[in-house]
């Protein structure tokens, strides 16, 4: 159930996201998913899910299901990413940004899958819907794996992170041990301060 942070080079991490997923079968070497894992994806670009899509967010849901769930459980699970009562009868081509992020989230935990690829999920979200979905994924009995450009993000969230650079592996650990000042200026080409707060919360200042 860790959460895994993957920064530092957007490319090789879609690259690499697609490749695990399936989705591109041009590559070297080789991968194999655990036999108790089953994974769903949130790709980079959701708008096919939504665009020209007039059902409600019930009725979107309920796409994705084999059509026996009743709507009190549809409803119960849109609930849990913060669409109650009126929300949930919004219709799926007027969503935020935000809202169409917690949709998706709904839609792959209700697949049951054990894994979730995130690929930049706070991408385009205001810092407050950043927040908000990554506490909504961190109380996830699930294992994530997630693309991230945010580094205090990262390190507020995550329990392990990946540091890329070139499609080469240039670090990997809890933040604490990874986002070194050394580092963030080798991969980054920027100077930066590790502080922590009162509640030893880690934070990274740019100089």
């Amino acid at each position: 159930n860790e959460k895994v942070a993957f920064v530092g080079d957007d490319k090789a991490t879609e690259a690499f996201f697609k490749i695990i997923m399936g989705e591109d079968e041009d590559y070297e070497g080789e991968f194999k998913w655990g036999v108790t894992t089953s994974q769903s994806y949130f790709p980079k670009d959701n708008s096919k899910y939504f665009n020209d899509c007039e059902l409600s967010l019930v009725d979107w849901l309920r796409q994705f299901t084999d059509g026996t769930v009743y709507e009190q459980d549809l409803r119960g699970w849109l609930g849990r990413v913060l669409f109650s009562g009126e929300e949930a009868l919004k219709k799926a081509n007027v969503l935020s940004g935000g809202e169409k992020v917690r949709c998706m989230l709904c839609k792959m935990m209700m697949s049951g899958a054990n894994v979730m690829i995130l690929d930049e999920p706070t991408n385009h979200l205001d810092i407050t819907h950043q927040i908000m979905l990554m506490e909504l994924v961190k109380k996830l009995n699930v294992t994530v794996i997630s693309a991230i450009h945010d580094l205090n993000i990262a390190a507020a969230y995550c329990d392990k992170i990946y540091v890329l650079k070139d499609g080469v592996l240039e670090g990997y650990g809890t933040p604490e041990e990874v986002l070194t000042p050394e580092l963030i200026r080798r991969i980054y080409k920027v100077e930066a301060e590790i502080v922590y707060d009162s509640r030893g919360k880690m934070h990274i200042l740019f100089l």
